[in-house]
């Protein structure tokens, strides 16, 4: 039973929008999505006519060396990228408030997500054999080049220069008789499979209003099969493939708009889609399927900010700040993403902008363009920064959007803790293996049927597989999980492996190592009397079966539920020897809960519980409850619920993960939780703040030293191996991650044990986003099913585990990859540690989807960037109080 907590995690999408530029006084440039017909050219992809290609034709080497030779005389520096037609404005906004004071930078850089950094470690076998062998699918399909096409890559320059992208788009489609009909262009580069007969080569083209525009094409280099590059292209050519079977693109997955279905008692549109992507890996190039689905509001912006100013006219501003800064809306018209940075009420949908050197309104412009009436003309105006994408093309101008054609996505707080909502949406989107594997299936059909897809897949050679990938996967043995029975003894808990639950099993079985509650408050006000009494007694029973022994509590009655109250409470009734404060609250109001945990996480440290009065109020389940707060309590003040074999000597496991912090938007926390025992039961934590919203580390090492210096009082040595679960990590950031990160360990290695210390050490970064899905014959696969070969990476030491079970949908595996490792362990005991790792989170009572520490690292940060906003007591710092 997770303690009550009404924080939810805040979604890190990021949109990008129309685009503003800078007026004299409100100069604006309003943006065009490109119409269906133009869908194809906006993917930066000239039609191929028929299915008949060019041959590719042998060029002479010493006409292609004196060709690459010029390239870097002719092409530029630093080649300006197409900007995207939008509505946009720069310039001083000197009103609006301070969150647009800054332009959003990540300090990521930028990602080849088609190269394969060289990852694996000095030994090349990075797979096990251990677990019995098993038959599975995976959603991957072969996919089949002609290694011996040749292409070219031309830079192109437009004179004078465009900015719209669907202009240029359309000015190289003129000239097809130079450049032939089998080309790929992404409004900066342009790909042949032929050479040009003059480097730099300049055409001359004429738009629509007959002014004149020269293209030039200077030759870049030449791109071979089967490199990165290559399959940059072949991505861009399945997505024109998308195109033609009626898929819109929104952000970078396809949807079908046409089959959204409504759920018309939640105002919400489910609209169905697929993410996918061609990439290399140890059995060639491979094209994975995940069937995903966008969750669109049916009312929009504009709805949102009447009801706002209906329900806090005083207040109408802030609160419309608060509910809308940072969501992630979209524009039905265009179906571009964006994400809310702030709110113009100065401004207004009859301001006016430039456009072809007339002044025009944006209620105008959407009448003309659009044929959208804006009912509402005094609306205020959203605005959306540029983003990382936008700034590295030079665009830096701040979008301006009209409420009334936003329509918000995703799911606030309040609908995600709606479980009738969820119930509901969940009918849609759950899918099970044989409902997803049918989609799966059908997009492929659709793929390798039409008529339209093979005219624009086989000039370049391109043939994929409509049959679902097969792969032998290895069942793990089940894990033997400790605890004592009521003479003391050890025992194992007795669960169904299949399911990897043991909720039934710990029933009449004594926790591995209770701590005895002596002395605890419990608060509650007056209305909770009663519901107060029945829960402590339920308690009394449970924590005998458990050999835990729990005294009458110290009662503290409050005359009504104010968040005073409860702080009062614990402050004057608090001493040194009370050892848990346990709070009951009538409902789930965040500044309630947010104010007790400081008050015990900070100004008076000392483990805590909130519970809702209506989750004791449930008799029938009274009991169940009582024994999951039981156990939870005694984690909190030290105790250990069960344990696992783990035979490796001297370890310590590391959990590592990172949560943007609510309150300072620029901050985000930093967790390290780490084992103390052989047994990996008991933990030291510890958080710090980086002053940037990205992932990395930037105090790793001061927390490390910590945790080895805290492993030494406890053991009186150093670990002799450390394994370093890191979590929140993309494939864009390994390299990033890594070289910011690892130097912190070997620092604090040093820190703690000086140069002599040298430690058997592993970083793993563990992957929940991804799109991998593993099929059993019967279903889903069981937990503890391992992959580690085919679907995995070249050049690198990963696997896919699959450790828990659902009751419902299609279970997800974990991808972990081990991008450093001198421990000393084989494969297979690299596997068999992590699956054991993934049994040891004492708040569920069964396998989780990542290594305990990494959960515990994540409820770690979440609490204090939900709810604390500051670091909290080391006084609880070997406790698992944030459960």
């Amino acid at each position: 039973m997770a303690e009550f907590n009404p924080g939810t995690s805040s979604g890190r999408a990021r949109g990008r929008g129309p685009i503003m530029k800078k007026p004299p006084e409100e100069s604006v440039r309003p943006g065009q999505a490109p119409s269906q017909t133009d869908s194809q050219r906006v993917l930066g992809l000239s039609r191929a006519r028929g299915r008949s290609h060019e041959r590719t034709p042998r060029i002479d080497p010493g006409v292609l060396g004196d060709v690459r030779r010029q390239v870097s005389e002719r092409l530029p520096d630093n080649p300006k990228m197409p900007k995207g037609d939008a509505v946009a404005q720069s310039g001083d906004q000197e009103h609006l408030s301070e969150r647009m004071g800054a332009v959003r930078l990540s300090k990521r850089t930028a990602y080849d997500k088609y190269t394969m950094d060289e990852w694996r470690p000095a030994s090349n076998k990075n797979y096990g054999t251990s677990g019995t062998k098993i038959g599975l699918r995976s959603n991957y399909f072969d996919v089949c080049l002609n290694e011996d096409l040749h292409i070219f890559q031309y830079h192109v320059a437009f004179k004078p220069e465009i900015e719209n992208v669907r202009i240029k788009y359309s000015l190289i489609a003129q000239l097809s008789n130079v450049l032939g009909t089998t080309k790929c262009f992404d409004g900066a580069i342009l790909y042949l499979q032929t050479l040009l007969p003059k480097d730099p080569m300049t055409c001359l083209t004429t738009r629509q209003d007959d002014s004149k525009v020269n293209v030039t094409f200077t030759f870049v280099c030449e791109v071979y099969a089967n490199t990165p590059q290559f399959l940059q292209i072949v991505n861009l050519l399945f997505k024109r493939a998308q195109v033609a079977l009626q898929m819109k693109l929104i952000r970078h997955n396809f949807f079908m708009p046409q089959l959204s279905i409504q759920v018309k008692e939640h105002k919400i549109e489910v609209m169905p889609g697929y993410a996918t992507s061609i990439l290399r890996y140890d059995c060639g190039n491979l094209l994975v399927v995940e069937p995903i689905h966008k969750l669109l509001r049916v009312d929009t912006v504009h709805d949102v900010l009447l009801f706002l100013y209906s329900n806090y006219k005083e207040d109408f501003k802030t609160k419309a700040l608060k509910e809308l800064v940072g969501q992630i809306v979209m524009t039905r018209y265009n179906n571009k993403t964006y994400r809310i940075d702030d709110i113009d009420f100065r401004a207004s949908a009859i301001d006016k902008f430039e456009k072809n050197g007339e002044e025009i309104s944006f209620q105008e412009y959407y009448s003309k363009i659009w044929n959208l009436e804006i009912r509402d003309p005094k609306q205020p105006l959203l605005l959306s920064k540029p983003t990382e994408k936008d700034l590295r093309r030079g665009e830096r101008q701040i979008v301006r959007l009209v409420p009334e054609l936003c329509v918000l996505t995703g799911l606030g707080d309040k609908v995600r803790s709606d479980y009738k909502v969820m119930k509901d949406l969940a009918v849609h989107t759950r899918l099970d293996p044989s409902s997803r594997i049918k989609l799966i299936q059908s997009l492929l059909d659709r793929i390798t049927s039409s008529d339209k897809v093979a005219e624009i897949l086989e000039p370049w050679h391109i043939k994929i597989s409509n049959t679902m990938m097969n792969l032998d996967g290895r069942q793990l043995p089940a894990e033997k999980l400790l605890v004592k029975n009521q003479t003391g003894g050890m025992t194992h808990i007795s669960y169904n492996v299949k399911e990897a639950d043991w909720s039934q099993g710990m029933r009449n079985i004594c926790l591995l190592n209770p701590v005895h509650m002596d002395k605890w408050l419990i608060i509650y006000p007056r209305q909770s009397a009663t519901t107060s009494n029945e829960f402590s007694n339920c308690l009394f029973k449970v924590s005998r079966q458990m050999k835990m022994r729990i005294a009458e509590p110290v009662v503290v009655e409050l005359p009504d539920d104010r968040n005073d109250a409860y702080l009062q409470a614990i402050k004057h009734n608090l001493s040194n020897t009370v050892q848990m404060v346990v709070c009951i609250v009538p409902n789930a109001k965040k500044d309630r809960y947010d104010a007790i945990k400081k008050c015990c996480c900070i100004d008076n440290p000392v483990p805590s519980q909130v519970v809702l009065a209506r989750t004791l109020d449930k008799k029938k389940s009274l009991m169940s409850v009582a024994t999951k707060i039981a156990i939870q309590m005694n984690c909190k003040m030290g105790g250990e619920v069960w344990g696992a074999e783990i035979p490796v000597q001297g370890l310590m496991v590391v959990g590592v993960d990172t949560y943007h912090d609510s309150s300072h938007r620029n901050q985000s926390v930093g967790a390290l939780v780490a084992s103390l025992n052989k047994e990996c039961t008991r933990y030291y934590s510890k958080t710090e703040y980086h002053p940037t919203k990205d992932e990395l580390m930037r105090h790793l090492q001061p927390l490390l030293t910590s945790a080895l210096k805290k492993y030494h009082s406890v053991n009186e040595n150093l670990p002799r191996k450390i394994i370093l679960f890191r979590d929140g990590v993309g494939d864009g950031q390994l390299k990033t991650v890594f070289n910011a990160e690892f130097e912190q360990v070997e620092s604090a290695l040093k820190d703690a044990g000086g140069r002599e210390y040298r430690p058997g050490l592993a970083f793993i970064v563990v992957k929940k986003r991804i799109n991998t899905r593993l099929f059993a014959p019967d279903g889903n696969p069981s937990p503890g099913t391992i992959v580690d070969q085919k679907i995995t990476k070249p050049n690198w030491y990963d696997f896919f585990l699959v450790s828990q079970s659902v009751r419902q949908g299609t279970v997800s595996p974990t991808s972990y990859h081990v991008i450093y490792d001198t421990s000393g362990l084989q494969p297979d005991h690299m596997q068999r540690l992590t699956y054991k790792m993934t049994h040891l989170y004492f708040n569920w009572q069964g396998t989780i989807r990542v290594p305990a520490p990494c959960q515990y690292a994540h409820k770690l940060a979440f609490l204090q960037g939900q709810s604390l906003h500051r670091e909290f007591s080391g006084f609880l710092a070997d406790k698992l109080f944030y459960l």
